[in-house]
């Protein structure tokens, strides 16, 4: 430090050292307090600072009452976006194959299962089942399945699902065929004579 500095410094310390505290008179702090007391607490000044004075005067009331209108808001806009349930599509079958048709124990038949559905359907589960004395025939060869199961998507309109099966001795035999799309199951039944030949 230079020599001015120094000196304007202890100068400065000197006078702050003479300087005392003067407490005030009992009088005083009795009338400041009264006066006051009289005037109350100041008005929270406007905009932000009231919101701010009212969470902090008002919070066991206010915050659960925010807390409340929110929910409420929130419902109400969600239930408002939302849209109903599309309802379930409807699906239809009807055998291409007339009941009662007939074919020789020396051929196999072609049952063709017609699924009609009204809109696209993702996932719809099937199942055929062969009463005794038919067989369901793939690539020359019959297989020993009673019941043949599987999960397919269906689209809008006619869906032609072919079944070929064959017989083993004459008779009139019952084919059932039941489709299943989410809640809704359909169940056809298909006769089928199998005659001498």
């Amino acid at each position: 430090m230079s020599e001015p500095e120094e000196t304007e410094d202890r100068a400065l310390r000197e006078r702050l050292g003479t300087l005392r505290e003067e407490t005030p008179s009992l009088d005083f702090q009795s009338a400041l307090h009264r006066r006051l007391v009289e005037a109350g607490p100041p008005d929270p000044a406007p905009g932000w600072d009231r919101v701010r004075w009212l969470f902090r005067h008002r919070a066991p009331v206010l915050w659960p009452s925010v807390g409340v209108a929110a929910g409420v808001a929130a419902f109400l806009v969600l239930s408002a976006v939302q849209e109903p349930p599309a309802p379930p599509p409807t699906v239809a079958s009807r055998p291409l194959a007339v009941p009662g048709t007939q074919v020789p124990v020396s051929k196999v038949a072609v049952i063709k299962l017609d699924f009609t559905a009204d809109v696209a359907v993702e996932q719809a589960d099937f199942q055929v089942s062969l009463p005794e004395g038919l067989s369901f025939w793939a690539d020359g060869e019959e297989l020993p399945l009673r019941s043949f199961q599987w999960t397919q998507a269906l689209s809008a309109g006619s869906n032609v699902i072919p079944i070929a099966v064959r017989g083993q001795r004459p008779g009139r035999y019952l084919v059932t065929a039941q489709a299943r799309a989410g809640e809704q199951r359909i169940e056809h039944d298909v006769v089928l004579e199998v005659t001498d030949g």
